[in-house]
């Protein structure tokens, strides 16, 4: 694909060979739009996800619903999670995946729209819902084996996954679901804007990283991203001030002017279109 733009390394859960995450906190939760290497599955066990946008795709998820984000798709997810709802992410480091299955170069995982699947399909596709069921039920336990447990069941996940639900890139006259070189260009923006976040950033700034006019690269960004350069630049910071406000990693002030924000009222507008509440009321939330 010619240079690759690294957006998102992906750790595994130590010891595991991926990453797992538990989803059950309450409130608002946003995840900017951003892509990684790694191949990445949520399961929702309860509840449901508002919004979860795969390559401009939209998906309502309910309890059951399994969606997989193939290698270097732009993702994001709104979504407002009440007390009950529960999901849990697996992101298998595409080293591993191509490691063990050198396939994976020429095919893609298609598994989020289970009303085509054949009969057979749908009893994989239970198999699939049940194995990940049983990684939430061990993630909730602690005991001796609960690694062992974990790596069995999500290689079996992976196996089921690349056995049963994979189809040819050769089939689109796409490369994961976009022109090759459009996906170049959105991780280049994306890579330079979540670099210099804290800094200010103009128009002119990305548009000379990527070679590329001021007016193309706005027209670009919003057919691909369906954002603004201005909304992504914003939502990239309010993420990263989130994060800083849950850690606690220093006053209002402070969190504002490290993540690139010209004051605390412009961080407080940007929350409370993305979070419904703004960076005041949270951070005084977290010290109640």
């Amino acid at each position: 694909m010619g240079k690759t733009y690294l957006h998102e390394i992906v750790t595994p859960t130590e010891p595991l060979s991926a990453w797992i995450y538990l989803h059950k906190e309450k409130g608002t939760t946003y995840i900017a739009p951003h892509w990684h290497q790694g191949i990445e599955l949520s399961f929702t066990i309860s509840g449901s996800i508002d919004d979860f946008i795969i390559n401009q795709q939209h998906y309502k998820t309910q309890a059951g619903t399994v969606l997989v984000v193939n290698s270097q798709v732009v993702h994001s997810v709104r979504s407002v999670l009440k007390l009950d709802d529960k999901a849990i992410s697996i992101i298998y480091p595409y080293y591993y995946v191509n490691r063990l299955y050198p396939e994976i170069e020429n095919e893609i995982i298609a598994v989020n729209c289970p009303d085509e699947f054949d009969d057979f399909k749908d009893q994989v596709y239970l198999e699939l819902q049940t194995t990940l069921f049983k990684i939430y039920r061990n993630l909730e336990i602690d005991n001796k084996t609960r690694n062992l447990k974990l790596e069995l069941l999500t290689d079996k996940v992976l196996y089921l996954l690349l056995q049963y639900f994979t189809k040819s890139k050769s089939e689109y006259d796409i490369v994961y679901g976009a022109k090759e070189f459009e996906i170049v260009r959105v991780q280049a923006i994306t890579k330079y804007i979540n670099d210099n976040y804290q800094n200010k950033i103009t128009l002119n700034d990305i548009a000379n990283q990527v070679n590329v006019s001021k007016e193309y690269l706005t027209k670009f960004f919003k057919t691909r991203m369906e954002l603004t350069i201005g909304q992504y630049i914003n939502k990239v910071r309010s993420q990263k001030a989130y994060y800083d406000l849950l850690g606690r990693t220093g006053n209002l002030t402070q969190i504002a002017e490290k993540n690139g924000f010209a004051s605390t009222r412009s961080m407080n507008k940007v929350f409370n279109n993305i979070y419904g509440k703004n960076a005041s009321d949270i951070y005084k939330d977290l010290r109640g």
